[in-house]
């Protein structure tokens, strides 16, 4: 009885090493094909084109994403405005009624912070009513919103340093099909 059991546990120790060396040539085989597919995103780049990326260098990296080689160098400017539709439904689902209300007006400054890097998110009044307007369960699914990003004035705080905030308003929309992300040009 007593060889059985020492007999199982040797085995036991066995397997755990042979998986854990399987597990290691899989990462030295995933890491091999990563650096391959990134050899060829570089052979296929032009000089120009390369120039262009700022997370691009000299040398090949690994790990590096398609969202850092697709990122410019050039910093979008300070007053910009976005228009887009924010799916209400997705963030209240399974939310206790009495908090929806709330709940959706946080969701949707946590939206601009994310869109725009500011910290202060002003909601605009046509906004707050049209979230409310059928109550604190009835929340809109869909709601298209406009969030311009603006400088306050020096006057505003006092200090050396830009200000910036967002200012988010409600745009009336009778169907939200085919309704995408625009960037918005002042006239």
């Amino acid at each position: 009885m007593v060889q059985k059991s020492l007999k199982g546990k040797v085995l036991g120790k066995e397997k755990k090493l042979a998986a854990v060396a399987e597990r290691r040539k899989a990462v030295s085989l995933r890491a091999k094909k990563d650096d391959n597919r990134w050899n060829r995103v570089l052979n296929k780049m032009s000089a120009d084109k390369k120039a262009k990326f700022s997370a691009l260098t000299k040398v090949a990296r690994r790990g590096i994403t398609r969202r850092a080689l697709n990122r410019k160098n050039e910093r979008k400017p300070d007053s910009i405005a976005y228009e887009c539709t924010i799916h209400m439904a997705k963030f209240l689902k399974g939310k206790t009624f009495h908090k929806r209300a709330p709940t959706a007006v946080k969701k949707i400054r946590a939206f601009a912070h994310k869109m725009m890097r500011t910290k202060d998110n002003r909601v605009d009044a046509t906004l707050n009513n049209f979230l409310w307007s059928r109550g604190v369960k009835g929340v809109p699914k869909r709601v298209r919103v406009l969030i311009q990003r603006k400088v306050a004035e020096q006057g505003e705080n006092g200090s050396g340093r830009k200000h910036l905030y967002s200012v988010i308003t409600h745009v009336p929309c009778e169907s939200f099909e085919g309704t995408l992300t625009k960037t918005v040009v002042k006239q």
